[in-house]
């Protein structure tokens, strides 16, 4: 076993470097790596910062040109798989016409001539050369695609930021309407106190005194109506006589 001073102080050459960090890549977990993580890696080993960004902006330009290769040739052969469907529909759309009416053959003719198109178009679809326009057109077809997306997204978040604010709205208007309603009832509760509380209530003795005197004055009329029926009476029996 190698002793830690020893093998802190071994040199490796660059193809040694580089095998050394592909085979810990590939027995390491697989995960992701942000950039900040691979650009601290790399100074770690004496590799500056210029020198990993222009190295990612490399990487990320292959992988957008591979990216372009592969969405290119699966739309040829997504176009190839239906020319063939169309092929095969039609020739046995002509075949059967052919079969079920009388006279010579003709349905190989039309065969013919389309399978010639379609071999043509086989080949092309089946190979995998694309040329450096295509990839440029490809990527630029793909950037303006993320653009419109990306616009996409912003306008739907903005319209989403436009609800919520109106919603906030909305609910400030409802909450300062309910604030403003208890608020004047409030108001008027505290005046209606105020106009209550100015008046004071007739003391119980000063009622009672009232009644009682009510009651006196009753007493005192119920005879004098006796009085007065007895003396209209006597007035209409001397009238009698007479």
């Amino acid at each position: 076993m190698a002793k830690p001073g020893k093998q802190s102080g071994r040199q490796y050459t660059e193809a040694e470097v580089r095998a050394i960090l592909e085979r810990a890549l590939r027995e390491a977990q697989t995960r992701d790596v942000g950039h900040g993580e691979l650009v601290a890696a790399a100074e770690e080993i004496g590799i500056s910062r210029a020198t990993i960004e222009a190295a990612s902006r490399d990487i990320e330009q292959i992988r957008g040109e591979d990216e372009a290769r592969a969405a290119i040739v699966a739309r040829r052969r997504k176009g190839f798989r239906s020319h063939l469907f169309s092929f095969v529909l039609v020739n046995a759309f002509l075949f059967a016409i052919n079969a079920l009416t009388p006279g010579p053959w003709w349905f190989f003719w039309p065969l013919l001539g389309w399978g010639l198109g379609l071999a043509f178009h086989a080949r092309a679809a089946l190979s995998s050369d694309v040329s450096p326009r295509q990839i440029r057109r490809e990527a630029e077809r793909s950037a303006e695609q993320a653009r419109r997306e990306e616009r996409r997204r912003l306008k739907e978040q903005r319209t989403v930021e436009r609800l919520e604010r109106k919603q906030r709205l909305e609910r400030s208007a409802e909450d300062l309407g309910h604030a403003v309603e208890e608020g004047v009832a409030t108001v008027l509760s505290r005046l209606a106190q105020e106009i209550r509380g100015s008046v004071p209530p007739a003391p119980v003795e000063d009622a009672a005194r009232r009644q009682r005197i009510a009651s006196l004055d009753a007493d005192d009329a119920e005879p004098e109506a006796l009085d007065e029926e007895e003396a209209e009476r006597a007035g209409r029996r001397g009238r009698s006589r007479r």
